[in-house]
């Protein structure tokens, strides 16, 4: 049996290694490093690890591959994944051979740190689902959280949108009712599915998320429902579903509007029957799975065209979470760029000479942007402008010129040349103010906001359009009071 607290990090990558084993041990655990997957065999022989964290993609020996070779010496001993190329098929291919977990590169430190201690978590208690048991091995917990908080914990804001967020979210967590989630891209819908399993009596079951829009219908039927021997070209095994090995836990469906119709049938009869039958099989296998789904599209709207089975929709819409556009979380953006830019540092060493702040006029224009790829645009952006500073502060000249553009400089530039172009530019940006201010004062409400500015209701709609806030009112209405 392999020994807790001692952990093997394999990695082609000197760097990444180096990264790991500073963190691992600054954790308190003892930490081995191997760049060649090949003498991992003799490591395991020698050392007795009792987790071995590795990337998936190494020349010479795959991830897989040291799965394999770690399984044979030790069944015990458990293993997590690290991958750039992180996807369901990964994650689900690699918990079928014996996987603890995977980690999708980039992660965090704090995202390295969950994983390990249920890792050892897990292998203290075999009685649990995805522990130990003696002759056989159990297909794992996707991602399950063991500490009460840990979901929250990861979802930074003290807006007063994000307030009523995590408010719901704590509300709804220990509840058994299904959850639809609207936001737009980059806004962390997926962080929060995972905070609603973490906190919910499913925490130590699979977590397992689905892309149901990138995925083609007949991969993604596969997926979800498993399929039998012989059911199409190509399937000289069975293979039990996503629904099945989350038996117990949470199936995340993101995007779930870019489903088929006769997907969007089978989903409702899983909702109904809490049955599923594998493609080309005639069995049914009983799950029990809450469904957190999300969307960036109305669903509701869908029905009305047709695109979207109605009666799937309210089975989905029991519990409707909203969540705000990064530019309607009012001083949400410097915490989120301070939490980005204490990483980035992290990643790079206490001895480096990463930045570790913004000049005023940095932050003051991070502020200003409208953020249409949102939270994700805004990690972009700091780790960006963390790589290309050479100094210990961020300025303006580190940010992208799409940001840039919004400075005084390019005003005064504007001024010099253009008189008419400065107004418009002024005009604009009062007007865009103006309407952030009046749509938040009045929770998102555009009747109540067009009757205090003395505007016509679809001028309003027009400039919440022309500025890029469409669907802002809608957002900012799950903080209004009475929501």
């Amino acid at each position: 049996m392999g020994i807790a607290g001692k952990i093997l990090v394999v990695d082609d990558e000197p760097e990444a290694l180096e990264n790991c084993r500073r963190l691992l041990r600054r954790l308190g655990y003892d930490c081995l490093t191997e760049s060649d997957p090949v003498r991992v065999p003799e490591v395991l022989e020698r050392e007795r690890p009792g987790l071995v964290l590795t990337d998936l993609r190494m020349p010479g020996m795959d991830g897989l591959e040291v799965l394999g070779a770690v399984k044979r010496v030790d069944p015990e001993t458990q293993v997590v994944l690290m991958t750039a190329y992180a996807s369901v098929q990964t994650a689900v291919h690699s918990m079928r051979q014996g996987a603890f977990d995977y980690l999708a590169k980039p992660f965090s430190s704090a995202d390295l740190e969950q994983v390990v201690r249920r890792a050892f978590s897990t292998a203290e208690r075999p009685d649990q689902p995805g522990g130990r048991v003696a002759g056989r091995t159990e297909v794992p917990a996707a991602a399950a959280c063991p500490a009460p908080h840990s979901g929250l914990d990861r979802i930074l804001g003290d807006s007063p949108a994000m307030r009523a967020v995590l408010q719901l979210v704590r509300k709804i967590a220990p509840t058994t009712a299904n959850v639809l989630i609207y936001g737009e891209s980059g806004t962390g819908k997926e962080l929060v599915a995972r905070a609603i399993h973490a906190i919910s009596p499913r925490a130590s079951r699979p977590f397992v998320p689905v892309d149901c829009a990138s995925l083609p219908e007949n991969l993604l039927e596969s997926e979800l429902f498993g399929h039998e021997k012989g059911a199409f070209t190509g399937a000289v095994t069975s293979k039990p579903g996503l629904f099945e090995l989350a038996n117990g836990g949470t199936v995340f469906l993101d995007e779930v509007g870019g489903m088929s119709p006769s997907l969007q049938a089978r989903l409702l009869r899983v909702l109904q029957e809490r049955q599923i039958r594998p493609v080309g099989g005639t069995r049914f296998v009983d799950v029990d799975v809450r469904i957190v789904a999300a969307s960036n599209q109305d669903l509701e709207q869908a029905c009305r065209r047709g695109g979207f089975r109605e009666d799937l929709y309210y089975r989905l819409n029991v519990i409707q979470l909203v969540l705000p556009p990064l530019r309607a979380r009012e001083g949400d953006i410097e915490l989120l760029a301070a939490e980005f830019l204490r990483r980035a540092a992290e990643r790079n060493g206490p001895a480096s000479a990463a930045p570790r702040s913004f000049d005023p006029e940095a932050l003051r224009l991070l502020t200003r942007y409208s953020w249409p790829g949102n939270v994700r645009e805004l990690q972009n952006v700091v780790e960006r402008a963390a790589a290309l500073a050479d100094g210990p502060v961020i300025t303006l000249a580190h940010l992208p010129e799409r940001l840039r553009m919004l400075s005084p400089e390019p005003i005064t530039d504007c001024l010099a040349s253009s008189y008419k172009q400065a107004k418009q530019q002024l005009v604009r940006s009062f007007e865009r103010s103006f309407l952030l201010d009046l749509l938040q004062r009045h929770h998102g409400h555009i009747g109540h906001a067009a009757r205090e500015a003395g505007l016509d209701r679809k001028t309003i709609e027009r400039m919440i359009k022309r500025h890029g806030l469409r669907g802002l009112s809608v957002v900012i209405a799950a903080s209004r009071p009475n929501a």
